[in-house]
């Protein structure tokens, strides 16, 4: 009898099983190690960790099994994806390795989306540039600890560390290249563009390889500490998903599976690139040759549950493993006595921020609709529900790319929970079905290594070979079904909600932290999203060149319509280009204010081009109540100059202010034509009409401004007069 050798190297441990060749597991073993987060946000692991685990777990599965060293003909390794290890020109680590899940590093990709452009780079790459792959890695140590940069000769993936640790052979697989932003997904090569537009040398990168392909052999010293045979083959192996992909069968046109491990995965066999145009899953090379993969990647999904496990259950923990038994099932059997919908508690699984399909660096977890009737259980419920709708949330952009898989395997810790899996059916509204073998990466990797040794001719024919269908499975239950419609369009609801809170609580916890933030957020930052946008397909240079031209006098002036800026080009361009063809006015608003004032409130959209920086006071519509606002709801954001803003008809603002450095400011003003007209004839003075100062536009002032003290309007602009 043959043997194979599968790793799983994992973010919480790595796992090694022992197979035979008809896909038995002969023995396992699993050696845990830590997870070091030396900043919120930050995560890293110590390369050695990973290497000592996989030496001490392949000697122990041996040693257990009592195998002869001759049968186990190859081994090869699934790992974590994306984590940065970067080796000097000896092969020795520089630094702990940035894990898949580290969100630090969202300036950097910023930085790619402009150096390579979002679009190119996911006609390069299928994806954009995310915090979590590797790329963006880089460039953060090469901007943060240049010292350690210019040490660096050598970049490599934690499965790829690892298998040149066993075999002297440095290389990087193909589906885990993927993942690193620098591959051409489609040419199955590194991408020599997106490594010039990154300043990225090309020599730090190994030779790529398949992941079938023999990627080396054990060498003497690896095999006198393991106990593995001198020359066992070592195969490229596979990121963990798709290696996880290979251990549940999925290897053809129409395959998928869910796997709730660390991260949650749904994943996709396509025998084409399937791309989501706004990047929210992932495109990748598959392990099988000439095939590629969809898939989304919920960063906190087991993690959570481990999370909850060390943070709350630690005690029954103890009490669980000294009666042999896992806490993880007492902690679903409480869940499953909560109500579904976990009595209105609903859990956002942001513990890492979020990659699938927000997208959201600075998200964070959240509890929401927590009140004194919840208990341990209730939290424990909704962990487990918020991880599982977080699926459906991926599983419904692959409905959108045409991907509609009616029965899901599932795999991973998760798999092994009936609970779990009726969550999965009832949530994800298919068939969930399991497989006899819950080794999932380990048997994909175990199915590399037997085609790299010649065991199977094909992926396909080693997966058709191993992988079976075990009986556990769950159908949707049409009623629970229902009750989650609901649930979920709560769910879906929260994120676009609080989407700017994250935004500043990233800048809150900066501050916290004692790093050095800006002092206003500029227009293109996520917090100014609710009040417009910016937009570049207009000539903004052009309206600079002629805003510099207008008068400047003391105080603050505005001039509704300027035959400067009213040109025969600018015209037609504001009508036809922002406007959807209404007539417009294009005029300024230039001088020296410094001060709030007042706020106005225009029944439709205002577009503002700066001839230089300067400040904006905004607040949403949806803070008047009863004609009043407080300075409270009001935000500041720096235009910079030649950038033009687009407010919504939601968002109050008024006259700009001068920016830090600055000794005035220039600003076009475009609204549809006869906007500021007199204030019309019979109108109430009362209600929200009595705001009305000139027709169609409302104005909240306050008791310091000269609109307030003349009694022009009666909305009011109450609490402190912000200045700058």
């Amino acid at each position: 009898m043959r043997y194979l050798l599968g790793v799983d190297l994992g973010t919480s441990g790595t796992k090694t099983v022992l197979f035979d060749e008809n896909g038995q597991t002969i023995a396992s073993k699993t050696i845990e190690y830590p997870l070091l987060q030396p900043k919120n946000g930050w995560a890293e692991q110590d390369p050695k960790c990973w290497y000592d685990a996989t030496i001490n777990s392949i000697k122990a599965v041996l040693t257990e099994s009592k195998v002869n060293n001759h049968d186990v003909v190859a081994l090869s390794i699934a790992g974590q994806m994306h984590g940065l290890v970067m080796l000097d020109k000896n092969g020795k680590v520089l630094r702990n390795a940035i894990l898949w899940c580290d969100a630090r590093t969202q300036k950097q990709c910023d930085e790619i989306t402009t150096l390579v452009g979002k679009k190119r780079l996911i006609e390069i790459n299928a994806n954009p540039a995310l915090t979590g792959f590797t790329a963006p890695k880089i460039l953060w140590v090469r901007e943060n600890e240049p010292e350690i940069y210019k040490q660096c000769a050598t970049i490599l993936l934690p499965k790829d560390y690892v298998r040149y640790m066993l075999t002297g052979q440095k290389a990087q697989e193909i589906s885990d290249a993927s993942g690193t932003n620098l591959l051409d997904i489609t040419k199955r090569q590194w991408s020599q563009e997106i490594l010039d537009k990154l300043s990225i040398d090309k020599n730090l990168l190994p030779p790529l390889v398949d992941s079938e392909a023999i990627a080396g052999t054990i060498t003497k010293e690896i095999a006198e500490l393991t106990g593995l045979k001198e020359g066992t083959i070592v195969a490229g192996g596979a990121g963990d998903n798709a290696a996880a992909a290979l251990g549940t069968g999925v290897c053809k046109e129409g395959d998928a599976f869910v796997t709730l491990g660390t991260s949650g995965v749904i994943f996709a066999h396509t025998n084409k690139p399937a791309i989501d145009p706004l990047g929210r899953v992932h495109t990748f090379c598959a392990a099988v040759k000439n095939s590629w993969t969809a898939m989304s990647c919920t960063l906190a999904a087991g993690l959570s549950l481990r999370w909850m496990r060390d943070e709350l259950y630690s005690k029954e923990k103890l009490e669980e493993e000294a009666k042999g038994e896992d806490v993880y099932n007492l902690m679903t059997a409480k869940a499953s006595d909560i109500p579904l919908g976990s009595d209105g508690l609903i859990y956002l699984p942001y513990l890492m921020g979020e990659r699938s399909p927000v997208l959201d660096a600075n998200a964070r977890g959240v509890f929401f609709g927590l009140s004194a009737m919840h208990t341990k259980a209730h939290m424990t419920r909704a962990v487990l529900e918020g991880i599982t709708l977080s699926q459906r949330h991926n599983l419904e952009v692959l409905h959108e790319m045409e991907i509609v898989p009616k029965n899901l395997t599932a795999c991973g810790g998760g798999a092994r929970s009936p609970f779990w899996r009726q969550l999965l059916a009832d949530i994800l509204k298919c068939k969930i079905v399991t497989t006899t073998s819950k080794e999932g990466p380990a048997l994909g990797a175990a199915i590399l290594a037997g085609v790299a040794a010649g065991i199977f001719p094909s992926v396909e024919e080693g997966c058709k070979k191993l992988v079976k269908l075990s009986d556990q499975s769950s159908q949707e239950d049409k009623v629970a079904s229902a009750k989650y419609d609901e649930v979920y369009k709560l769910y879906s609801f929260l994120y676009p909600t609080m989407r700017p809170a994250f935004a500043k609580l990233a800048t809150l916890r900066d501050k916290l932290d004692g790093c050095e933030t800006e002092k206003y957020k500029l227009v293109t930052d996520i917090e100014f999203e609710r009040y417009g946008k910016v937009i570049d397909d207009i000539p903004a240079s052009k309206i600079v060149e002629l805003l510099e031209t207008t008068p400047l006098t003391e105080g603050t002036d505005y001039v509704a319509s300027s035959s400067i800026l009213e040109t025969e080009e600018m015209l037609p361009i504001m009508q036809n280009q922002v406007f959807g063809g209404l007539k417009v006015q294009i005029g300024f608003c230039n001088g020296h204010n410094k001060a709030l004032n007042a706020l106005e409130y225009h029944r439709n959209a205002e577009l503002n081009v700066a001839a230089n920086d300067a400040l904006l006071m905004v607040a949403p519509m949806t803070s008047v109540h009863d004609g009043i606002i407080d300075t409270n709801d009001v935000e500041i954001f720096k235009v910079k100059k030649g950038q033009a803003v687009l407010f919504y008809e939601t968002t109050l603002h008024y006259a700009p202010c001068v920016a830090p450095g600055e000794e005035h400011f220039r600003m076009a003003v475009v609204l549809p034509k006869d906007t500021n007209t007199n204030k019309p004839e019979n109108v109430p003075s009362s209600g929200e009409s009595g705001c009305l100062t000139h027709n169609n536009k409302w104005l909240y002032a306050h008791k310091d401004s000269n609109e307030g003290k003349s009694g022009v309007t009666t909305g009011r602009l109450i609490g402190e007069n912000l200045t700058v």
